[in-house]
């Protein structure tokens, strides 16, 4: 494996984390209390620096970047002090809301939506999750029915990302109950479909920069031509789509570097005891065992990167024990720093606090943490085993 970041790459993070500190990192506080996403201003300069969906390939308008480019661009972004929940966003747009459309899209699926993401005209989402199916996505009531050269979805879609203010999305429904899961199916929807709406806007502890909420399809109407990848292909299009959104939560190592650098500066001019508390045994080893947090993140991640840049897919074991290693890690991390920081970490004039709330998602979303582990247990042993009676 071969992890050595190139001239090219490092001037991409340089350039990317130099981006977040000047442009996101003034408005992160201001976006958390008022659950607001990033400014149209500041999206259309990331869209002008090629930062949306640049993996996409050239010849829809991307940059073709690599898996390995991603992860650092990420990574980048947060460690310059943008807030996971702007990442969280950007990541629901040109991540979950598109790689289905690459991944699974016809050609005029593609040559119609990937430009319109990618020049930053067009924000997606993608729509699984309902009130009463979270872990247990396939269960869903949502039912599309083909009516002549259209389909009739209706459902409604909890804690979606983006909810509040995407133009369009990938959404998944029963088009055959006989079925089960390959009755389900994916279509692309667009915000002034007739029937589409939004419901309420959910008010959340964490990644308040991310804007979340229902989405409702009553009798919505969508076009034949938008469903993806043909019927019965819902649950492939799903599993690349949390596939990527596992491997991509790697941005957040890039929040856990940010807040050791906080806290390492703090602990130097924190004067207790007549000296920085920087000095104390207890406070070195708390920031010591936050960078092994860090670097065995960086291994897993970098990994699955390396694994997709070289024509390999990572097993789901290897993408499992990735994001459960890491949302735990980012828990102990924000931990962490709110005990150096003490009373001051919990004051929002600190950025530390926020990431507390926000790490407490990244263990629910995309697959909670028991989920995962689950599919370590199960690739570890195999199927449940019934006892004989």
């Amino acid at each position: 494996m071969e992890f050595t970041i190139t001239a090219e790459q490092q001037q991409l993070v340089e350039m990317v984390e130099d981006f977040a500190r000047r442009e996101v990192a003034p408005l992160t506080r201001e976006m958390d209390e008022n659950q607001t996403f990033l400014p149209p201003e500041v999206w259309r300069k990331m869209a002008d620096l090629n930062l949306l969906a640049s993996y996409v390939p050239e010849e829809y308008g991307g940059l073709g970047l690599k898996a390995m480019d991603i992860l650092l661009t990420r990574q980048a972004w947060a460690r310059g002090g943008g807030c996971l929940g702007s990442l969280l966003s950007w990541g629901a747009s040109d991540g979950i809301g598109t790689v289905g459309i690459l991944k699974h899209g016809t050609e005029a699926q593609k040559r119609k939506y990937l430009p319109g993401i990618i020049s930053g005209e067009k924000i997606s989402c993608f729509a699984l999750t309902e009130p009463d199916s979270g872990s247990d996505a396939f269960k869903m009531r949502s039912r599309a029915v083909k009516q002549g050269d259209h389909y009739v979805l209706n459902g409604t879609k909890m804690f979606i990302t983006n909810g509040p203010f995407c133009d369009m999305g990938i959404v998944l429904a029963i088009t055959d109950p006989s079925k089960g899961v390959l009755g389900v199916s994916a279509f692309i929807f667009e915000k002034d479909f007739p029937g589409f709406s939004r419901g309420k806007k959910l008010d959340k502890m964490g990644m308040r920069s991310s804007p979340t909420s229902e989405l409702i399809f009553e009798d919505c109407i969508i076009p034949e031509e938008n469903l993806l990848g043909g019927e019965g292909m819902g649950a492939l299009v799903a599993n690349t789509t949390l596939h990527w959104e596992r491997t991509g939560m790697g941005f957040a190592i890039g929040a856990m570097e940010y807040n050791l650098k906080l806290c390492q500066e703090y602990a130097a001019q924190r004067i207790q005891f007549g000296e920085p508390i920087g000095n104390f045994q207890s406070v070195r080893h708390r920031l010591a065992e936050m960078k092994i947090d860090i670097e065995a993140a960086k291994y897993l991640f970098y990994r699955m990167a390396w694994l997709v840049d070289t024509d390999q897919i990572p097993a789901l074991l290897d993408i499992s024990v990735g994001k459960a290693f890491l949302s735990k890690a980012l828990l102990r991390n924000a931990d962490a720093a709110i005990s150096t920081f003490g009373g001051y970490g919990v004051c929002t004039e600190y950025p530390v606090q926020r990431s507390y709330r926000d790490a407490k998602i990244i263990e629910i979303g995309g697959g909670t943490y028991d989920i995962q582990l689950n599919m370590i247990g199960a690739a570890l042993m195999g199927p449940r085993q019934k006892t004989k009676k």
